[in-house]
């Protein structure tokens, strides 16, 4: 019997929490590479995917009360096919933990500790995460419902300080080279709404499974309108072509706001504090997912001790890349392992359960 449950309130904001993260730093300059004006378009369509994926996991999860994927995905693929989906996904979210904690160091350095070497800032954000991991997954949870609506919150109030720049007008002509570019910047824009896939492991910690749906597809919701928002501003305010040039446009626009009267000159910082919240709530639930699935692979009951073993792990993972490119690099490969096992594990595994449920009534 699980002794850690979460309402479906806390659900919504700990999947918000696995999602956002340094996406929504990087993802206008992302998807306007690709997608140019029409970026906004190619956010709601990942929302859209995203959501229909994760109504498939719900549909799968309910139909197994109080087990997660690492129990029921040997029962559908078999015991050894099973077990090499819970590896490849284990090597996912270590190597996405790294790839979070590094850039997370990198931003964290550029623009707020400069003068921090990079190595400290990144076990300050693992000895965060091990600390929070160690205390389970209600912890992680009451950890997200204290920061996450307040970092929305201040989040929103920034932004609405860029409107007096924007100027809409860049967002035109709507689908002015037609839907190509769109649909070549999908793959790119999906990369950052990994973090749902969560749902595959914490859905039976939940009180009423059955809710599981709504939590998620409202979290879902709202993190498809905060990119669509921050992309939009990005755009408004820049232009689309200069978007494109820059590593952080979220954090340049907010850089260059200056409010009249006000006694905050620099309100980049204030944005850097709303942001650490959200790529610490990502790393802990990636962390979390790792030592999970570990600790039933190796048969055993508590998470605890492999959270710790994965601390150095995960230092390394996150220090070895030499520069940005190659960061760059390891981060595409891991996104793209994640969004094939996204979508590949619920979608094979509905299709595996519909087919013995038809064979067992016949």
């Amino acid at each position: 019997m699980i002794k850690d449950r979460l309402t479906a309130p806390q659900v919504t904001v700990v999947l918000f929490g696995a999602v956002v993260g340094v996406g929504v730093l990087s993802l206008p300059r992302l998807v306007a590479s690709k997608a140019g004006v029409d970026s906004w378009i190619d956010i709601l369509l990942a929302g859209l995917i995203a959501i229909l994926i994760v109504s498939v996991i719900s549909f799968i999860g309910t139909r197994y009360p109080e087990q997660s994927l690492i129990h029921y995905g040997p029962l559908l693929f078999g015991k050894w096919l099973g077990t090499l989906v819970l590896v490849i996904f284990l090597l996912y979210f270590l190597l996405f933990v790294g790839m979070v904690v590094r850039v997370s160091a990198d931003v964290t350095k550029l623009f707020l500790l400069d003068l921090t070497p990079m190595e400290v800032i990144v076990i300050g954000l693992l000895s965060l995460s091990t600390y929070v991991v160690q205390h389970g997954i209600n912890a992680i949870a009451r950890f997200n419902e204290l920061f996450q609506p307040l970092s929305l919150l201040l989040l929103l109030l920034v932004l609405t300080q860029t409107l007096r720049d924007a100027d809409f007008g860049r967002l035109l002509p709507v689908l002015g080279d037609g839907l190509g570019p769109v649909l070549r910047g999908l793959p790119t824009t999906s990369f950052s709404f990994l973090g749902f896939e969560m749902l595959l492991f914490i859905l039976p910690f939940m009180e009423k499974p059955e809710r599981s749906r709504t939590a998620a597809i409202v979290s879902l919701l709202i993190v498809t309108g905060l990119y669509t928002i921050v992309t939009v501003i990005c755009i408004a305010v820049m232009g689309a072509p200069e978007v494109t040039l820059l590593l952080y446009p979220t954090l340049t626009v907010i850089k260059n706001i200056e409010v009249p009267g006000a006694f905050i000159e620099r309100l980049d910082s204030i944005m850097m504090l709303v942001w650490i919240p959200f790529t610490v709530t990502t790393i802990m639930l990636f962390h979390y997912c790792a030592s999970l699935i570990a600790s039933q692979l190796f048969k055993m009951q508590e998470q605890r001790v492999i959270s710790m073993l994965f601390f150095p792990v995960v230092f390394l993972i996150a220090v070895l890349p030499r520069n940005d490119f190659e960061v760059s690099n390891l981060s595409d490969v891991v996104s793209w392992v994640g969004m094939a096992m996204t979508i590949f594990t619920p979608l094979s595994m509905s299709v595996v359960y519909l087919w013995k449920n038809r064979r067992a009534k016949s």
